[in-house]
């Protein structure tokens, strides 16, 4: 069973989440935004394995500190997703930044996914990339089938949903993503969220107020 570690960076408490595998000690990070060097302390004193950098969508908070994380370990490590359509947002990076008052460590080149594409990143694991697009235009959540859990990034929060009011977000198609995407797993689906508590399928479906009418 993958162990998942929670680590809050930048000043607005985004989820970065490194996912180990406990035999192999191999390690995914998912969404670097900030505080590249405290990452990369973490992994280094577990002596784990970085094998790839995930990125579930382009906002600052999310992909950060891609760049600086790579520095510390290999430059040649794979950063995998978002979706193609992700790809305005990614170049606007460094405008970003500035907006939000937050760091940019510095540019990369992903590689973008597509919908139902399998991700073999670990022995017994694999994740489904799931095109989520109505938070941003090309947004990626990260499905285990084996062990139960998705990673959403900013798609859906414990009683809540992601907002559609920054460039290239839109409500109804955040919805649409939801419940075609979402909604779909099975109820006992563990749910990391991007900020906040995390929650899962089952409880969003019965609960989330924005929910109770899909």
């Amino acid at each position: 069973m993958l162990e998942i570690m929670t680590i809050p960076v930048t000043p607005i408490a985004q989820n970065c989440r490194v996912l180990v595998h406990p035999e192999t000690q191999d390690a995914v990070v998912v969404d670097p935004g900030g505080e590249g060097q405290t990452v990369a302390g973490i992994i280094k004193n577990q002596d784990l394995h970085l094998k790839a950098i995930l990125l579930t969508h382009g906002h600052i908070d999310h992909c950060g500190a891609v760049a600086e994380l790579r520095q510390q370990f290999d430059e040649e490590i794979p950063v995998i997703g978002p979706h193609q359509d992700e790809a305005e947002l990614l170049t606007a990076l460094p405008q970003q930044a500035t907006f939000f008052g937050l760091k940019f460590s510095g540019a990369f080149e992903p590689q973008y996914v597509s919908d139902g594409q399998v991700l073999k990143l670990f022995e017994d694991a694999s994740l489904t990339c799931l095109h989520t697009p109505g938070h941003t235009p090309g947004g990626i959540c990260y499905y285990c089938a084996e062990e139960r859990f998705v990673l959403v990034g900013d798609t859906i929060f414990l009683d809540s949903i992601g907002r559609t009011d920054l460039p290239g977000g839109d409500t109804q198609t955040l919805f649409a993503s939801i419940k075609s995407k979402l909604l779909t797993l099975p109820d006992d689906t563990d749910v990391f969220c991007g900020h906040g508590d995390d929650t899962n399928i089952g409880r969003e479906r019965r609960c989330n107020p924005y929910l109770c009418t899909l």
